[in-house]
């Protein structure tokens, strides 16, 4: 069993995809939740250190309402056992006794005032307000014993209570300070995070703000300066990205624009050159029309009067007007060629004679000094239908795929290994147009990039690289296409497919 393997879809964080407004709302709320945060933090804080407050109040008051009490008691603990200590000893009634009941009544009413403060302090103060009843009623030694005692225990548990909360105000206290300083470090603390956090967030912003946009001065500056190159990846998706295609889209249609200019240029500057070039063979034409002529005539004239004469000179004159008689045929032959290549054509398509057209360039190319040594072959499809399209276009896409097999060739030995070889044939619904050369061939970089326009192998002065992005964009326009193989040591084909005018085309 083959385990299959599932591609999971990664995808792409959301936040590129943000306008910039947007994103700036967002850090703006995450900026009021973090404030609304630390506020809500510290209110509860501030919370806690109110009911702190309060309660070190409420001990306070608690101590203050029990600290005189306590006093008074111990006082009077203080003067209950001077009178013990002054009496007999016995348990017999004192009248001076009585007195005692009587100076602890005001002490007596603040203890009532106690009793509903902390529930064990009731049965205290009811043990010595019974003592003291007691003590009212008999004033006896044991009676005054029994107020002592009872004094003496609510003193003791008075100590432990006002103690007690001593320790408790303490540590409330201690709670207190401890919640004022978590308070102030929280906001401290908060107040910093939010400001380093803020500027590290501006600063990025704007840093990846001003490094898109320094991206996008620099490269609508280069592209004003013939910038061709790849486009500006596009790394965000917010106003700043539609910048991008902006300039990207801008920078396509400008180098379309450059390129449409080029190629109209070049095709103005072959109709000139081939008019100028027409121009200078019908004005040739014209001033040699007539000496070769008068020289064809003479030719012929002694080839006649010398065909019957067996002398020697009779013979060498024949021949030699024979020799003549064809080279002013061949430059007759060479004159009308010339002006057949250079004739003015119309703008539009026409019917046109593939295989015609390129006899005629080709003899009339192979004058060029480059062309020296090289020998031309020709496969012609005699049944080869006719094609639509525009003659100077085809005239320029064949003499430069001409000349580049020749520059191709260069340094290659012009002993019978130099040749050129076009061929034409009908391959489905398309003429093909075949030159091949036995050059040096391309290598995989260089055929991969043969199109593209300004790329050239050739030295400085002999190539600009427009040559074959030329060739590509008048074949397209045509309707056709072309295409390139080549074989380092080998050679170099160039195969063009041009559609086949059918009935209905042509009649329509």
């Amino acid at each position: 069993m083959s385990a299959t393997s599932i591609a999971v879809p990664v995808r792409e964080p959301w936040w590129p995809s943000l306008s910039l407004r947007t994103k700036g709302m967002l850090a703006l709320g995450i900026l009021i939740v973090y404030v609304t945060a630390t506020a809500w933090f510290l209110a509860g804080q501030r919370r806690d250190l109110y009911v702190l407050a309060q309660q070190i109040d409420s001990h306070r008051a608690v101590q203050a309402l029990l600290a005189p009490s306590f006093n008074t008691l111990a006082h009077t603990l203080v003067q209950t056992q001077s009178i013990l200590s002054a009496g007999d000893g016995s348990n017999r009634v004192q009248p001076t006794y009585a007195n005692i009941a009587s100076s602890l009544d005001p002490l007596m009413a603040r203890l009532e005032q106690l009793r509903d403060f902390d529930p064990t302090l009731a049965p205290h103060i009811d043990a010595l307000n019974v003592a003291v009843e007691a003590v009212r009623a008999v004033p006896s030694g044991r009676n005054l014993s029994a107020v002592r005692n009872a004094e003496q225990t609510l003193i003791a548990h008075m100590n432990d209570l006002l103690t007690s909360l001593e320790h408790r105000s303490e540590s409330l206290q201690s709670q207190y300070r401890d919640k004022q300083q978590l308070i102030g470090i929280t906001a401290v603390v908060t107040g910093i995070v939010g400001a380093l956090a803020s500027a590290i967030v501006i600063l990025v912003f704007f840093t990846r703000l001003a490094r898109d946009i320094g991206r996008l001065q620099g490269r609508a500056v280069a592209i004003v300066s013939g910038y061709s190159g790849k486009p500006l990846p596009k790394r965000r998706r917010d106003e700043i990205g539609g910048l991008v295609d902006a300039v990207n889209s801008m920078q396509v249609e400008l180098r379309r624009w450059e390129q449409q200019q080029e190629v109209g240029r070049q095709q103005r500057f072959h109709q000139e050159k081939m008019a100028a070039v027409g121009s200078m063979a019908a004005a040739i034409g014209h001033e040699v029309s007539n000496p070769i002529a008068a020289i064809a005539g003479v030719a012929q004239y002694l080839i006649d009067e010398s065909r019957d004469d067996d002398h020697r000179v009779s013979k060498l004159a024949h021949d030699f007007s024979i020799q003549i008689l064809r080279q002013t045929e061949r430059i007759s032959l060479i004159m009308r060629q010339l002006a057949s290549v250079t004739r003015p054509h119309s703008p539009d398509p026409e019917l046109l004679d593939i295989n015609a057209l390129a006899q005629s360039i080709g003899s009339f190319i192979s004058f060029d000094k480059r062309f020296r040594g090289i020998e031309f072959e020709y496969e012609l499809d005699h049944d080869l239908p006719a094609v639509t399209a525009v003659a100077d276009h085809l005239t320029q896409v064949l003499m430069n795929l001409l000349i580049n097999a020749a520059d191709a060739m260069t340094n290659v030995p012009r002993d019978g290994h130099a040749r050129i070889c076009v061929s034409t044939r009908t391959i489905g619904s398309d003429v093909g147009i075949s030159i091949a050369d036995t050059g040096h061939g391309m290598t995989p970089a260089v055929l991969a990039r043969a199109f593209d326009e300004s790329f050239t192998t050739k030295p400085i002065g002999q190539g600009r690289g427009i040559g074959l992005f030329l060739c590509k964009t008048l074949i397209e326009q045509s309707g056709g296409r072309i295409e390139l193989t080549s074989t380092v040591g080998t050679g170099t084909t160039v195969n063009l497919m041009l559609p086949i005018v059918t009935p209905s085309r042509t009649e329509a």
